[in-house]
Formats: C-alpha cells, structure tokens, sequence
C-alpha cells in the first residue's frame, strides 16, 4: 500500500474542498440537513437520498473531508461505540482472538465481556504502555488505543502494526483525544482500521465517530 500524503498537503486540500463545488451564492459553511426524509415522487432508486438514516448531504460531506484527512475512505457513526463494535463484530467470528487494551475505554471492555466472550471470542487484556510485547500470534484482530483512555497511555503504534501483521492479524486503531493530525501514521499491507472517537470536534459539543479501513484508498 503506498503511503498516505503528507498531512500538509491534505489539510490544504481540506482547506478548499468545499470551496472547489460552490456556486455562486451557495453557503460557504456546510449546511446542516433538518429532515428525516426526501421527496422523491418518482423512483426512489433515481435520487441521491431517500431516508436520513441512510444518509443525508451533510453526512456525505463531512465523511468526504474526513477522508481527506485520513487519506481513506471515511465512515461516519453516531458514536465511538456504533463504530468500534461494528469494526469488531465484522472482523471476528467464534473461535477468533482479540488483544485489547487492559486500560482502554471500559465501554469496549464490557463489550467484549458482555457481547464478543459468550459469542465464543477468546479475548487477551495487554496494558498499552506493554502493547509491543503482546502475544500477537494466533490473534485475529489487534485493537489499540493510543493514547489510552483515561490515563493517556502510548504506544510505538508503528512498530504494534508491523509486529501485527507478521503475525497475520488485522489492527484497528482507536483514540478519543488526537486528531488525524497528530495521530496518522503510515501502514503497509492488510485493512487497518482507524476509529476516531470524537476528536473531530469536542465531545462536549458532539457525540460522533469515524472508521476509515486504511486498506482502501480514499476517491
């Protein structure tokens, strides 16, 4: 897989994507779509968007500059948990192992106790500052969380995939505090996940995530 653009060179073009598709008189910021539904009197099949839930203009255009960011395709949820279980019940299957952080975000945890455990998943517990040296072999999927949440703990996220992936496992990436700017970082080979829990903007002010699978490469 080659590697992403420098992260400069895909905020300026974040700065003027929107700006690229106005017309005239159009809003410079992005408008925000208050409806559940679109008229469509014909075809449903021949309009762009039919219910909300499926999708809305405002959707799409904040996972196309996202992508941007990411340098893959972008997924938008309506919260961390919507697309770190859905990344999880996707990759993994009865019999499969999962290594996860001992110190993340307790929500995931009890996920995987609750939901991935009785469904037949062996899950392994690594503390993040350790990850590097984590039983990688045999494991089907590897979920860092870096920086930890809440004691901001780190790892070398690099040297956690390459050791992943000679191993043969899948890594999906989590964090709630860094943005694409200060956490993107350049993977070779097999789908890696990245799952931004609310950094594009503050939690305070939205309860959202990402997931882009930096296995594919952004349109």
């Amino acid at each position: 897989m080659d590697k992403p653009p420098p992260i400069e060179e895909r905020l300026l073009r974040l700065l003027h994507h929107r700006s690229e598709s106005l017309s005239r008189g159009e809003a410079i910021g992005l408008p925000v779509e208050h409806t559940s539904a679109f008229y469509l009197p014909d075809d449903p099949q021949d309009g762009d968007y039919s219910y909300t839930r499926d999708g809305n203009p405002t959707w799409t255009a904040v996972e196309a500059q996202l992508s941007i960011l990411e340098a893959a395709p972008a997924f938008a949820f309506p919260s961390g948990m919507a697309a770190i279980s859905a990344i999880m019940l996707t990759e993994l299957r009865p019999g499969d192992t999962l290594i996860m952080p001992s110190d993340g975000y307790y929500g995931v945890r009890a996920f995987a106790a609750e939901v991935l455990v009785p469904f037949g998943i062996e899950v392994i517990h690594w503390p993040t500052e350790n990850y590097a040296n984590a039983p990688t072999e045999g494991a089907k999927l590897i979920l860092i969380e870096s920086p930890s949440n809440p004691g901001l703990d780190a790892c070398d996220i690099n040297a956690v995939v390459e050791q992943a992936h000679a191993a043969g496992a899948r890594v999906a990436v989590d964090n709630t505090t860094m943005t694409p700017c200060s956490s993107n970082h350049s993977i070779s080979a097999r789908t890696l996940w990245r799952c931004q829990t609310r950094r594009p903007c503050p939690a305070t002010e939205t309860c959202s995530s990402v997931m882009s699978p930096h296995g594919m490469k952004a349109q």
